[in-house]
């Protein structure tokens, strides 16, 4: 073990477990392909993958999915950024975390709006937006537009910590 990192076994521990996180979320991301590549190769392999039904019911099915991606992909990025310096205000954080929280809100969005469009599209019925209240969607909005809002807090919680440091 270096002499640097045995001097803070707090931060040596914050970056570990940021590195185990970043494992996590790119292991989430790969199975997440993985169904998606399995659900396009059975498509291929039963012929419809081609017809317009089955192209509009994976495409409805799959945009919320793709803002939530980008949210993990954020996310793993993060976690690796935090692996490196440990914690801080740095840009890169406060950017991630403005995108995580966009993705989700847009991944809310689209979910909230592709639930009704599915059923009207897919089942051939019309029903009010009310018939697919969608908790876990809801939700999901809601804490992006906090992440939005914590980015926002951090940037100036950098500046005046750089405001800070040229006192010091």
């Amino acid at each position: 073990m270096s002499a640097m990192s045995g001097a803070d076994p707090k931060r040596d521990h914050f970056q570990r477990r940021n590195r185990q996180f970043s494992i996590g979320a790119t292991l989430v991301i790969l199975a997440i392909g993985a169904i998606m590549a399995v659900t396009l190769v059975a498509m291929l392999l039963q012929g419809s993958v081609m017809r317009v039904q089955a192209i509009t019911r994976v495409a409805l099915i799959w945009s919320p999915a793709l803002f939530y991606l980008w949210a993990l992909w954020t996310l793993r990025g993060l976690f690796q950024t935090l692996a490196r310096g440990g914690p801080s205000f740095q840009p890169a954080v406060t950017r991630a975390l403005a995108k995580v929280g966009w993705a989700l809100t847009l991944g809310s969005v689209a979910s909230l709006v592709m639930g009704p469009i599915q059923m009207m599209v897919l089942q051939h019925r019309m029903t009010g937006w009310f018939a697919s209240f969608n908790v876990p969607a809801l939700t999901l909005g809601v804490v992006g537009l906090a992440l939005i809002v914590l980015a926002h807090m951090f940037r100036r919680a950098a500046r005046v910590e750089a405001v800070l440091d040229g006192f010091i």
